[in-house]
């Protein structure tokens, strides 16, 4: 009997508490941040490396930057932190263009452009040049430094593994 009796308030008491329970489903929250049963989803922030070498800038024409800077997350943040240009191969060689003033129109007609188009973007990777070229224009190849490039750090690490 006692078993009985137990069972009984047991059960009403269960049922009591699936009423408090419903009534609480019936109800949403107003602020969906406050159900606690929701999980967010961890948004991961990500850099986009775009190259370009001395004969083909695609990759960096201005209309393509600038849908990669308006990219949005569900929560209307920006995918990409940072886009980088970044040079490939050799820049302003003799076997190209020997002229010094390559190295100022790439920053005055290219570069500058796009760097302004937004402080999310910045330079990567190394200016290949002729050695003394950087020392011509050398406001620009400070500019450069100053926008994330190295200009030709290709040569002072060779000349590090000859001294070796």
């Amino acid at each position: 009997m006692k078993k009985l009796k137990f069972l009984l308030l047991l059960a009403i008491g269960l049922s009591l508490s699936a009423c408090d329970n419903d009534k609480g489903d019936s109800n949403p929250p107003d602020d969906p941040l406050e159900d606690k049963t929701l999980v967010e989803t961890p948004i991961i922030k990500q850099n986009k490396e775009l190259y370009f070498t001395e004969s083909d800038g695609i990759q960096i024409e201005i209309d393509t930057i600038k849908k990669y800077l308006a990219i949005l997350n569900e929560d209307g943040s920006f995918v990409f932190d940072t886009i980088f240009m970044v040079p490939v191969g050799t820049f302003f060689a003799p076997d190209w263009n020997d002229h010094p003033n390559h190295f100022k129109l790439a920053r005055d007609n290219l570069l500058e452009e796009r760097i302004n188009l937004s402080p999310r973007i910045r330079g990567k990777g190394d200016f290949i040049t002729n050695l003394g070229y950087p020392s011509v224009w050398w406001r620009d190849s400070l500019w450069m430094v100053e926008n994330g490039w190295t200009v030709n750090k290709y040569w002072i690490d060779q000349l590090n593994q000859n001294s070796k």
